[in-house]
């Protein structure tokens, strides 16, 4: 079965993390022509588990193929692996190992968020790997007390509480009475806001003044921390995972957070976390990644537009595709209980009555009419191909609550005109032209690229 390679297979498979490289042995060696050739060692020359080699160091190992394909989903993956299946995807894993090559022998200038998320994905990393030892102790102090198998919060908590001791930390109560009343000010989320209403909301600072900034909060043995210290910290917190402070209890474990945090910074930056292997090969990965992102973005999409005449060449290609499939209108609605759905299904066999929650349910924007396709939810559409106009399904279970359906009416399949379908073409264009592009960038980077192949490799994984 040939294996078929969609768009977000490519992207996905481009953007990946890179396979295992070869240490580095001897000189670099010279920079060389691109070259349209796939060189095969002698089968010594790589190790069983080997599958390829691109260029001086990045491999492709049985492990990393076995792991690839498993992230493919059907139909893209086909049903079984067959030789063929297996060169053709050892094919793409190669493609984009030249990709990452090739975008890696670039600079690339990151942007502002690439260059945040690269520093919080450090910062936790290097966190983690610092917290590991206080953690550690922390739960050997509690399984001498007598509990056992803590959690990590509850770890954590005495991890934090134990070092807050060794620094001595001492509270300015004024201040946490100060900082207190301005986090208690902050708004609350109305629970009937919408999300991005809420998110605006969580995301607000307390109002503390410039001058208050280099007050004295805490004394440690380490060093005093400030008001400052504690804003600039908050502010780095996602708002969804931002505490309520209310009291002054809450706002001194609040600074007591802030506090570990800024000692288990410093302890990763005099370890240097950073450049534990584990850690320095994420970092790795998320520089590929970025790299890759930009040469794709270059390469594939920054060039990527089409004209009207474009797309109604593609639209007329194949009209039939976006024609708007047969559909059942139905009036649904879903009800706490059994009872409340059984009551309602009564009503909705009246047709005065189903039509007058249907009108008020659209003047109000309730959306209780849908309209059900075979797509959309098949198990609903057969039913209400079966059961007819007028009639009323249900009540039927749904997640915990009760669902009642009165199907209003079937719609037959309606084509769409190019101006009606417009945006549907320019989405599928970009897709299918990004596709195409896609693989072309893939085979001139593979082309160009010095790559060994092991075929004694490739018999083992298919023993496998």
């Amino acid at each position: 079965m040939r294996l078929r390679t969609c768009g977000p297979v490519l992207v996905a498979l481009a953007l990946a993390g890179p396979a295992a490289a070869a240490p580095a042995t001897g000189a670099p060696t010279a920079p060389h022509k691109p070259r349209a050739t796939v060189a095969h060692r002698p089968m010594a020359a790589l190790p069983d588990t080997i599958l390829a080699q691109v260029g001086a160091r990045r491999r492709i190992s049985i492990s990393d193929f076995q792991h690839a394909w498993a992230q493919v989903e059907p139909p893209a993956r086909p049903d079984s692996l067959t030789p063929k299946a297996a060169q053709e995807f050892l094919r793409l894993l190669v493609g984009k190992e030249a990709l990452a090559e090739a975008a890696l022998r670039e600079t690339w200038a990151w942007t502002h968020a690439e260059s945040a998320k690269f520093d919080a994905l450090r910062d936790r990393l290097t966190l983690q790997a610092a917290l590991a030892e206080p953690l550690a102790e922390a739960r050997a102090n509690l399984a001498r007390a007598g509990t056992r198998d803590a959690d990590d919060p509850q770890a954590g908590l005495v991890a934090r509480d134990s070092v807050m001791v060794r620094m001595q930390v001492a509270f300015d109560d004024a201040q946490v009475e100060r900082l207190t009343h301005a986090f208690k000010a902050l708004p609350r989320p109305s629970s009937d806001s919408g999300l991005f209403a809420q998110m605006r909301v969580l995301a607000l600072n307390p109002h503390v003044e410039p001058r208050d900034s280099l007050a004295v909060l805490a004394r440690t043995t380490e060093g005093d921390y400030r008001v400052g210290d504690l804003m600039d910290w908050w502010k780095s917190l996602n708002p969804l995972a931002r505490p309520r402070v209310e009291t002054q209890e809450q706002m001194r474990d609040l600074a007591k957070n802030g506090i570990f945090g800024r000692k288990l910074r410093a302890v990763a930056t005099t370890l240097d976390l950073e450049h534990l292997p584990e850690i320095a090969k994420a970092l790795d990965r998320q520089r590929e990644f970025l790299a890759v992102s930009h040469l794709v973005e270059r390469e594939v999409y920054d060039s990527l537009d089409a004209d009207s005449v474009t797309l109604l060449r593609f639209y007329r290609r194949d009209p039939d595709e976006y024609t708007i499939p047969a559909r059942a209108r139905c009036l649904r609605l879903v009800l706490p209980t059994r009872a409340d759905a059984g009551r309602m299904a009564l009503r909705l066999r009246d047709r005065a009555e189903a039509e007058s929650l249907a009108a008020q349910a659209q003047r109000q924007r309730l959306g209780y009419t849908v309209d059900v396709t075979a797509t959309s939810d098949s198990a609903l559409f057969a039913q209400a191909l079966r059961a007819g106009p007028d009639a009323v399904i249900g009540p039927d279970s749904v997640a915990g609550d009760w669902r009642v359906v009165r199907v209003i009416a079937f719609l037959p399949p309606e084509p769409r005109s190019f101006d009606q379908a417009r945006k549907l073409v320019e989405h599928q264009w970009y897709s299918v032209e990004g596709e195409r592009r896609m693989v072309d960038l893939i085979e001139r980077v593979r082309r160009s690229s010095r790559v060994v192949l092991n075929p004694r490799a490739l018999v083992r994984l298919m023993a496998t």
